[in-house]
């Protein structure tokens, strides 16, 4: 432990490291398979959770958590719906402007920023941060929501795609 930094917050920079990865990667892909639109949401959705989870420790409401994860739910399959789908010989295709797909990786890179806010906080452990570390980690649970309901709905159009019934 040096400072207040633990092991937790070592796992968070990995998972939110792996987050902007993988988002990188969905961008850089013209097909994109189930489990890549996944990956990304669920590693946002790790972090957001333990940030949460260390934001219950200090007694916080949980309410709040969980509202901020339906908004970002609900404004990712929205966005899913929006998103244009070509059938080439092949397999659909998400179609996407250049604009769309970086905004899938700036969203991985705000609950990169999260987990920066979050060990800069715990790091120097100043009474006057931790409301910054607890919008940090509702910021992180709406990012999370908002990434997994695009990639559900994302799935779901391209299942139907497939089959021919889009």
């Amino acid at each position: 432990m040096i400072h207040n930094l633990t092991l937790v917050h070592l796992l968070l920079a990995l998972a939110a490291g792996g987050c902007i990865y993988l988002s990188l990667r969905e961008v850089r892909r013209r097909y994109i398979s189930t489990w890549r639109l996944f990956a990304p949401a669920f590693m946002a959705l790790f972090v957001g959770c333990v940030l949460s989870l260390l934001q219950l420790a200090e007694h916080q409401p949980a309410w709040m958590f969980g509202t901020a994860l339906g908004v970002g739910f609900a404004i990712g399959a929205i966005r899913g719906m929006t998103i244009g789908i070509e059938h080439d010989m092949y397999r659909p295709r998400v179609n996407l402007s250049h604009a769309a797909k970086l905004l899938l990786l700036w969203v991985a890179i705000v609950v990169g920023g999260t987990v920066v806010v979050e060990c800069v906080g715990a790091f120097f452990d100043r009474p006057e941060l931790d409301l910054v570390r607890f919008a940090a980690a509702l910021v992180a649970m709406a990012c999370a929501g908002a990434m997994l309901g695009r990639a559900l709905l994302l799935t779901i159009r391209l299942h139907r795609a497939d089959r021919g019934s889009a």
